[in-house]
């Protein structure tokens, strides 16, 4: 295949832009208008790690993560037609789709893989490799060894594996994520420094393209012609800034936002107004993310599984729920978060509300007369977290343990809490990818990791099984060892203190059929899960 030139890929792109462009502005075909609070730094997913809607729109991944109507989860193919993992759990050999173009009609191989992913290394700016360093030699070439990506072997153009250091059986919803969508290799060998930040030059093989981007005010992209798949409802999509709440509100109001976003609104308009009138018109995701009250088995008296399993059951969730989140959310017993690949719904139900059971096991214990604990609260915790602990510190009180908020700067708390040394605190993790390893590794991987978020959980044969479970090639397997490592932590060892899982609300306009928002929740989506009137 013969390399194409700068100027053939940037005619290409303009052409394309041109004609699309002119389509879009029939007056039957559809517009979606979507708001942000602020305009996206950059188009690069390479140089950042919170302006996903372009990303989730003009490229594509190998793989998905589809949100089925239930609330599920689970990984589907994309422009990979095929793959298989080898037994070892070390090579994941992927075919490609043999009709997947760039919007320059230049067709998408295995080279653009490679070139990808060895950016994704290689560019000073990046900040995508948390989660890809488990790739072989990605570490050698961050550590300035080498320029070559040793575990990228490229077959044929539809062929290729990628060969990882060890086994890690969550490296497939790693791939479903913004972090991995794939790029042009001549695009960006072209483009230069402009990726990212001029629209022609920032080209992908998704449902879109962008057009135009006006600073701190809109963004334009139409639909990308060579798109393989089903063309996208929307034939134009217009996102325009609205730094201010009530700008943002009167903009749903007046017509101009198609799909709203409840976290750009007030909460108390969103309760009065949204909740009420456009009741029929909401639409909610899990947010995949798990809130806790993490509980330090070195400080007295929480050492006493009899006194963490007490606090667990002094706790009034569903009130908690209710009263500040307006039962937008769902109520978690374990680790991992409600909607999540490895949620385990036989895990749920055991931990109920009980204050006079909590007495009685304090009794137990020998502290039927309670005791002084200091809850943690780091000062640039928001309102909703504060107000959250404030109910739980009276839940405690209620059953006799004298409970007191103690506010730290953000950056002593964090030394405390690295120390292992803080007391009681609230925490909340949302998957970065869609894998139980993403949060029990974190919290209980190692003694290491669970010394530094202050939980110093003991049994280091849980930690092994953790890891072990990385490891895994039978997937039923391996959510069964999950669910079963989470019971032992959470219901038998108290480890912390579950508390739930909030969702994204989002209000949809009379224009919209159906909407479905992305899989983790995010504010940004990609605009082909919208199906217009």
């Amino acid at each position: 295949m013969k390399k194409r030139t700068g100027l053939m890929i940037l005619t290409a792109c303009l052409t394309a832009l041109m004609s699309v462009s002119a389509f879009a502005s029939d007056g039957d075909e559809k517009v979606l208008r979507l708001g942000w609070g602020k305009d996206i730094q950059t188009m690069d997913v390479h140089k950042t790690t919170d302006n996903y809607a372009v990303p989730l729109n003009i490229f594509d991944r190998l793989l998905e993560v589809q949100l089925n109507e239930d609330g599920s989860t689970e990984i589907v193919n994309s422009i990979a037609k095929e793959y298989s993992v080898s037994d070892d759990g070390l090579t994941y050999s992927f075919t490609l789709r043999d009709d997947v173009k760039f919007c320059d009609g230049t067709p998408l191989t295995s080279a653009d893989v490679e070139a990808t992913f060895t950016r994704m290394f290689t560019l000073p700016e990046s900040v995508q490799t948390d989660f890809t360093t488990c790739i072989k030699g990605a570490q050698d070439i961050l550590d300035g060894k080498t320029d070559k990506l040793e575990g990228i072997h490229v077959i044929d153009d539809y062929n290729f594996e990628i060969v990882l250091e060890e086994p890690f059986a969550g490296f497939l919803s790693v791939l479903a994520t913004p972090t991995c969508c794939i790029m042009s290799k001549a695009n960006l060998e072209t483009a230069g420094d402009d990726f990212g930040v001029v629209p022609e030059k920032t080209i992908g093989s998704g449902p879109y393209m962008v057009t135009e981007w006006k600073t701190n005010d809109s963004l334009t992209l139409v639909r990308n012609p060579e798109y393989w798949g089903e063309p996208a409802s929307a034939a134009t999509v217009v996102y325009k800034v609205y730094p201010e709440p009530a700008s943002m509100n009167m903009a749903f109001q007046n017509g101009d936002i198609d799909i709203l976003d409840c976290d750009f609104i007030d909460a108390a308009i969103v309760q009065s107004v949204y909740e009420t009138a456009y009741a029929d018109q909401i639409v909610m995701a899990n947010r995949l993310g798990t809130y806790m009250i993490i509980l330090n088995a070195d400080v007295e008296p929480l050492s006493d599984v009899r006194v963490r399993k007490a606090l667990q059951m002094a706790i009034n969730r569903q009130g908690i729920l209710d009263q500040i989140y307006g039962g937008n959310g769902v109520l978690v017993d374990g680790i991992y978060p409600a909607g999540s690949i490895g949620f385990s719904e036989e895990n749920q139900g055991w931990l109920a509300y009980d204050p006079e059971g909590a007495k009685a096991l304090l009794a137990e214990a020998g502290y039927e007369n309670g005791f002084d604990l200091e809850i943690a609260v780091n000062t640039s915790a928001s309102a909703n977290m504060n107000n959250m602990l404030q109910i739980f510190e009276q839940n405690l009180k209620e059953i006799g343990v004298n409970a007191s908020m103690v506010n730290y700067d953000e950056a002593e708390y964090l030394k405390i809490r690295k120390n292992g040394t803080l007391p009681c605190f609230a925490a909340v993790w949302t998957l970065d990818y869609n894998d139980p390893s993403n949060i029990i590794d974190t919290f209980f991987g190692s003694v290491e990791s669970t010394h530094g978020r202050s939980l110093n959980y003991a049994d280091t044969s849980i930690m092994e099984r953790v890891i072990k479970a990385r490891a895994i090639t039978d997937e039923t397997e391996r959510m069964a060892e999950y669910a079963a490592v989470e019971k032992k932590i959470v219901e038998e060892d108290a480890a912390w203190i579950p508390l739930y899982s909030l969702q994204h609300r989002f209000v949809i306009s009379d224009k919209i059929e159906h909407f479905t928002p992305h899989w983790a929740g995010y504010g940004d989506f990609s605009c082909n899960n919208v199906t217009m009137k």
